[in-house]
Order: C-alpha cells, then sequence, then structure tokens
C-alpha cells in the first residue's frame, strides 16, 4: 500500500499566510471623525493663539502711549459682538466665561422679555480690543453649540450705539414687569391715610354713577346701594 507524502512546509505556510489575513486590521469607523475633531480643536486652537497675540500687541501699543489728559474724549471703539441663536441656559455669566478665551470681555448683554424675564434668543458680547472681536465672530460663526448653529457677526464702530447696553441687566428674578407688579402690590397692600381712603371712595362712586346711566341708557332702572361709605 502507497501513501502520499505531505508537503508539511507548504501548508504550514498556506496557515500562516491565512493567519496574516485574518489579522490584518480594518479601519475603525470613527477614525475620520476623530481625525476631523481634532482639525477643528487645532483650527480654534490657532484662532485663540491669533487673538491673545492681537490683544498683547494692542495692550503694549496702549501702555506705550502717553498718559490720556483729564478733559481728553477717548475715540477709540471697543469690539462688539452679536450673537445669535444662543442656546438655552448660555447667558450672561456662561457667555463672559466662554468668550474670555478669546481676550478681555468688558460687557455682556442677553437681551430678555420685559415680560417674563426669558432669554430672546439673542445678546451681545464688548471686547477691549475690537481686532479681537472680529477674530472671535469669525470664529464662532456657525459654531454648533448645545444644538444649535450659533451666529456671531461682528459690529463695526460705526453701527455702534449705546442701546446695546443701555440700562441694566435683567434675569429671571428681575426684570421690568416683575418690578412693576412688586410696586403695585405694595401700593395696594399698605396703610392708606383717611385722604387717600376718601378719594378712593370718591373715585368709586364716581364709577357706580357712570355704570347707573349706562344702565340707564339701554332702560334698565337699577340703583346701587354702597355698604361702609363714611359719611361726608
Amino acid at each position: 500500500m502507497k501513501t502520499k507524502k505531505v508537503n508539511v512546509s507548504s501548508t504550514e505556510g498556506l496557515k500562516t499566510v491565512a493567519k496574516s489575513k485574518r489579522t490584518i486590521s480594518k479601519p475603525k469607523a470613527g477614525a475620520s471623525l476623530e481625525k476631523a475633531v481634532r482639525n477643528v480643536k487645532q483650527i480654534i486652537k490657532k484662532k485663540r493663539d491669533e487673538a491673545k497675540a492681537v490683544e498683547e500687541k494692542e495692550t503694549r501699543l496702549a501702555e506705550s502711549k502717553p498718559k490720556q489728559l483729564k478733559g481728553q474724549k477717548v475715540t477709540g471703539k471697543k469690539g462688539i459682538v452679536y450673537l445669535g441663536h444662543i442656546p438655552h441656559g448660555f447667558y450672561e455669566d456662561e457667555m463672559k466665561d466662554y468668550f474670555t478665551q478669546f481676550g478681555r470681555v468688558t460687557r455682556v448683554r442677553v437681551v430678555r422679555s420685559k415680560r417674563t424675564g426669558k432669554s430672546r434668543g439673542y445678546g451681545y458680547v464688548e471686547f477691549l480690543h475690537s481686532q479681537v472681536a472680529k477674530i472671535a465672530a469669525d470664529t464662532m460663526n456657525n459654531y454648533l453649540m448645545c444644538g444649535r448653529l450659533l451666529k456671531a457677526v461682528y459690529i463695526p464702530p460705526e453701527k455702534q450705539h449705546f442701546g446695546f447696553f443701555s440700562g441694566e441687566n435683567w434675569s429671571r428674578d428681575k426684570y421690568p414687569r416683575l418690578k412693576n407688579r412688586k410696586q403695585v402690590t405694595l401700593s395696594r397692600n399698605c396703610v392708606q391715610s383717611a385722604e387717600d381712603h376718601r378719594r378712593y371712595v370718591q373715585k368709586s362712586l364716581s364709577k357706580l354713577a357712570a355704570l347707573e346711566s349706562k344702565l340707564q341708557d339701554k332702560g334698565i332702572s337699577i340703583k346701587f346701594q354702597p355698604v361702609d361709605v363714611p359719611s361726608t
């Protein structure tokens, strides 16, 4: 009986080739996403470094200039950036902390409703230097934040006015309607003087008389009898 000789070296070579094919690592699905995130971070870091360099340069120039005398007006304009599509929770304190990474922030304003004190979705950030404001606007425009596409636009000096930051900042606990409501409630609940009470009674009686005349014109005869009216 004849036996077939098996080439052991050839079979081992085939096994190693098959094993090497199996061990070839496939590219990860999130590799491209990670690469894109790294690129975005590098771009933002580059913009921040540029903003800091511009701020340091302008600060050195300002320090090298002679001090301003009393009575002279400052002709330079600060940089203001308009922010739209502000996400919920990104308000005054958060905006100032976030934009400080670009440069020195002097003022922040979130436009709020007079009736409720809630944010209306846009606001303004003022930087000490206009060049820093331009870089911040270019960097943060169309930036995806908390599911919203943030809009950042630099406002040139000729379009700036005091209305952007006039008055005091409002909040959910301090806004015009709430303030007026508290004043009215306080005035109604305070102790009235005799003269104020007399005026209130006369005003109420005049309203009742006007209502009686209107009803009389409609053919309804009715006479209101006030209760607890002090004698005059």
